[in-house]
């Protein structure tokens, strides 16, 4: 994102010590609700920021509304957030939430990572967090394309550290076969509904492969952390 976007509220949600603008276009009544109980991606946070120590280059891909971003901008001294998403949407809510906290370092970008640079098929749904690169059988999901950057040299340009995945399903085959030399800490909330089984297995085995061990520490119900072994 360009930082040309611009939201301008009626006040704003207060959670967690970040400033959300009111803006219905990005944020639902049940979101609004869920950030004044300070419950927003809880899980998910929580684990983040276990994950994550001053010093550290962060890659958040499913970045979404940028609340862990955000939360890990305030939290802990890091060099640098880089966040990907496909849908373009929240991104601009993200954009506009990071600058009315006053953070200067976190990128987003309006991408997807995979095995090869591409565009690709992405599938919009309501709500956003649902929207993915799979489509669903049956649904009635708008479908849009999107910029694929290569993960491998996405990795050899950023040197992340800690890597966050919320991908909607995208995580079996995104780390399939990855290199994952700089990253000490990975950070995974499963769908296993659309990965099953199998995709959970392949998760493990590639993860496990490229050298990182399941971390019990940051790791709680759906959320997997593995740490450098």
């Amino acid at each position: 994102m360009d930082g040309s976007e611009t939201i301008d509220p009626e006040g704003y949600i207060k959670s967690r010590g970040l400033k959300f603008p009111k803006d219905d276009t990005y944020l639902t009544r049940k979101v609004r609700r869920v950030l004044r109980e300070n419950a927003y991606e809880r899980a998910l946070t929580a684990a983040a920021l276990k994950a994550t120590r001053e010093g550290d280059t962060v890659l958040d891909l499913g970045c979404g509304l940028g609340f862990v971003a955000g939360m890990l901008a305030k939290r802990r001294k890091v060099v640098a957030i880089h966040g990907y998403d496909g849908n373009a949407a929240p991104l601009v809510y993200a954009e506009a939430m990071l600058a009315t906290n006053g953070f200067k370092n976190v990128t987003l970008t309006h991408a997807v990572l995979g095995k090869r640079k591409s565009t690709v098929p992405f599938y919009i749904r309501t709500p956003f967090a649902a929207s993915s690169l799979a489509p669903h059988k049956g649904e009635n999901a708008r479908e849009t394309t999107v910029e694929m950057h290569n993960f491998q040299t996405t990795l050899a340009a950023l040197k992340p550290t800690v890597i966050i995945c919320d991908i909607e399903g995208g995580e079996a085959d995104l780390l399939d076969g990855a290199s994952l030399k700089s990253v000490r800490h990975l950070v995974v909330k499963l769908h296993p509904k659309n990965i099953g089984h199998a995709g959970m297995r392949k998760l493990f085995n590639s993860v496990t492969a490229a050298g990182l061990a399941y971390d019990p520490r940051i790791s709680a119900g759906r959320i997997i952390g593995f740490v450098a072994a």
